[in-house]
């Protein structure tokens, strides 16, 4: 579990696919409401694009949360397991700025395979 300082550190990382094609960069940070842990990152998907796609924690490898030099600082991008192509093209984050068990399990389910045991049960 990371903690508040570095989930926060999180905001404007770089986020590739699992076929190392970009994604887009972190913007928002939504943390699971009973330990704190990271639910899903919110991922706008250019520089100059107001469009933010919603990314669940099922789908990003966990070893490149976690800064790879200095305290805070990330100097690699974060990666997924699922291609560039279909994290760019997943759901959008709600409105509200908080994600519910539904959205979450929709965004996992759309994201990944059908049939997997991946997906956390909300």
């Amino acid at each position: 579990m990371l903690t508040a300082a570095e989930a926060a550190s999180l905001s404007g990382v770089d986020v590739v696919g699992s076929d190392g094609a970009a994604v887009g960069r972190v913007r928002d940070v939504y943390l699971m409401d009973r330990d704190r842990s990271i639910a899903a990152l919110g991922v706008t998907r250019g520089r100059l694009s107001t469009t933010t796609v919603l990314v669940p924690a099922a789908v990003v490898l966990e070893e490149t949360l976690r800064p790879h030099s200095g305290e805070y600082e990330h100097t690699a991008p974060i990666r997924l397991s699922v291609p560039a192509r279909s994290a760019r093209a997943a759901e959008e984050p709600p409105a509200t700025g908080h994600l519910s068990p539904e959205d979450l399990r929709r965004a996992e389910l759309a994201l990944l395979p059908t049939g997997s045991e991946e997906a956390p049960q909300g």
